[in-house]
C-alpha cells in the first residue's frame, strides 16, 4: 500500500498538469506583435563631396573673339564734313558804339545792358544780342564770343566762349545771354562782357566780324 500512494501522487500531478497546460501556453507564449506596412523610404542624392581648396585649372581658349569698332568704316569715298575753325576775337580794340557801323554787319543790338547772376529778386536775368548782316544771300551762320571782365580789376579776365546765333525769319540773328553763357562767370562781382560776332557762308569760311563791344553790357552778382 506504501508503494502504491506514491505512483497514484505522481498520476494525480501528471493529470493535473495537463489540464493547466493550456493556461501554461497562455502566460508563457509571446503575444505576436503586429508587422507594420513599410512604406517606401525617397531615394536620397548625395551631392559630391567638393574640395574647397582644390586650384581650378583654366581652360585655354580655342577661338579669337572678334573685337567690333565703336565707329563704324567710311567707305573709301566719303568727304569729310568741314568744321569751322573758330578763332577768338582780335585783340585789337576799337572805338565802342550801341549800333556799330562795321563792314559785313548793319547794326547790333541788345536788349539790355545788365545781366544778374546768384540767388536773389535781382533783374534781368538775361538779354537778347540781334544782328542784321550785309550779305544776308551767303551769310550761312553767326557766332557770338563773349568774355567777362572785371571792372574794378581789369587783370581779372575770363576765357572766351561762343554760341551760335538763331536767324530768325526777318532775316537777323539772335541769341540770349545768361551768367551761364560766361565762362567762368561765379568768379566776377560786377563785370563787363566784351563781345564780337563773327559770320561764316556755308562752307565755314569768314566773311565779316565785329569790333569788341567792351562797355555796353554787364554781369552783376546780385547780394545784399
Amino acid at each position: 500500500m506504501k508503494k502504491t500512494l506514491p505512483i497514484l501522487l505522481v498520476i494525480f500531478l501528471l493529470s493535473g498538469c495537463s489540464g493547466l497546460s493550456p493556461i501554461i501556453e497562455l502566460v508563457i507564449s509571446p503575444t505576436p506583435i503586429p508587422q507594420d506596412t513599410l512604406t517606401p523610404q525617397p531615394t536620397v542624392t548625395l551631392i559630391p563631396t567638393r574640395d574647397l581648396f582644390a586650384t581650378l585649372t583654366p581652360t585655354p581658349i580655342t577661338s579669337t573673339p572678334t573685337e567690333t569698332p565703336f565707329v563704324p568704316d567710311q567707305p573709301a569715298n566719303a568727304t569729310a564734313s568741314p568744321v569751322a575753325t573758330l578763332a577768338p576775337p582780335s585783340t585789337l580794340q576799337g572805338e565802342t558804339f550801341f549800333t556799330p557801323v562795321n563792314t559785313g554787319f548793319l547794326t547790333v543790338l541788345i536788349s539790355g545792358g545788365v545781366i544778374y547772376w546768384n540767388t536773389g529778386p535781382c533783374s534781368p536775368r538775361s538779354l537778347i544780342v540781334t544782328a542784321f548782316v550785309g550779305d544776308l544771300i551767303h551769310t550761312d551762320k553767326v557766332y557770338l564770343f563773349m568774355r567777362a571782365r572785371e571792372k574794378s580789376d581789369t587783370m581779372l579776365l575770363g576765357d572766351w566762349s561762343s554760341g551760335e546765333m538763331i536767324q530768325d525769319d526777318n532775316g537777323s540773328f539772335s541769341y540770349t545771354v545768361t551768367a551761364l553763357s560766361i565762362r567762368k562767370y561765379i568768379h566776377f562781382r560786377n563785370a563787363w562782357i566784351e563781345y564780337q560776332l563773327v559770320s561764316f557762308d556755308e562752307n565755314l569760311k569768314e566773311l565779316a566780324r565785329t569790333q569788341i563791344y567792351d562797355r555796353s553790357m554787364s554781369l552783376i552778382l546780385c547780394g545784399p
